[in-house]
């Protein structure tokens, strides 16, 4: 996952708003999400077997996983980083070091914790209430105008996604980062002869209700979204 967009408020209803675009290979085999793990849903990387983005609704909770900025040259062969966001904590940090480089986001409705591995350092913060832009390059370098002026919205489980997420459905049809890392948000490009882009896209939800999950399979102007089934 390359992007994530986050509104933490703990005195709201919903105290934690999750907007997120996977940008990998299109060419790489995923599976759409559900509960490919006991009491977890998200995409199945096909590949590998892990993913991009957890979400435990008993805990209540989301984990969602960023490759890190720059990649660390290659030495032998590493875990894969699709794991980190099924484990119930994160790992000690001897451990997180045989990762490639990483940025793994877990929120709750508490708290929003970022774990970082850069190849140099294992570092973790707590995010301040407020909204907050996760990039390849780290947190907060970036600003996305789209994310400050997009209203709260009210995203009970049940209504359809437009009347659930109102603007939030919009945030993620396109848009510019400014800031340190300059780009789209939505990316499509030729990567080494590959065709490499945002491939999908979730909106999350965590709160007194419960939790919210909804996703779409080709993410901008003319996004399918629909709802993920999730056990009350």
């Amino acid at each position: 996952m390359c992007t994530v967009l986050l509104r933490f408020d703990p005195d709201a209803t919903w105290p934690v708003l999750i907007a997120a675009v996977r940008d990998e290979y299109l060419a790489r085999p995923w599976e759409p999400p559900a509960e490919h793990w006991p009491g977890r849903f998200g995409g199945r990387d096909s590949t590998a077997g892990g993913t991009w983005l957890a979400v435990d609704p008993a805990r209540p909770s989301a984990t969602a996983l960023l490759n890190g900025f720059p990649p660390l040259p290659p030495v032998g062969d590493r875990p894969t980083r699709g794991s980190l966001p099924l484990a119930p904590h994160p790992p000690a940090d001897d451990v997180l070091r045989a990762f490639d480089a990483f940025h793994l986001v877990r929120a709750e409705p508490t708290e929003i914790a970022v774990t970082s591995w850069d190849g140099t350092a294992v570092t973790h913060r707590l995010l301040a209430p407020g909204d907050h832009v996760i990039v390849n390059q780290g947190i907060d370098v970036n600003h996305f105008a789209p994310l400050r002026a997009a209203a709260t919205p009210d995203p009970k489980p049940g209504l359809s996604s437009a009347e659930a997420w109102g603007d939030w459905i919009a945030l993620l049809s396109g848009g510019e980062f400014t800031g340190a890392a300059e780009r789209p948000l939505l990316v499509r490009r030729e990567v080494d002869g590959l065709l490499y882009g945002s491939g999908s896209a979730s909106l999350v939800a965590i709160g007194e209700p419960g939790v919210r999950y909804d996703f779409t399979a080709n993410p901008g102007p003319d996004a399918v979204w629909g709802e993920i089934t999730l056990p009350n």
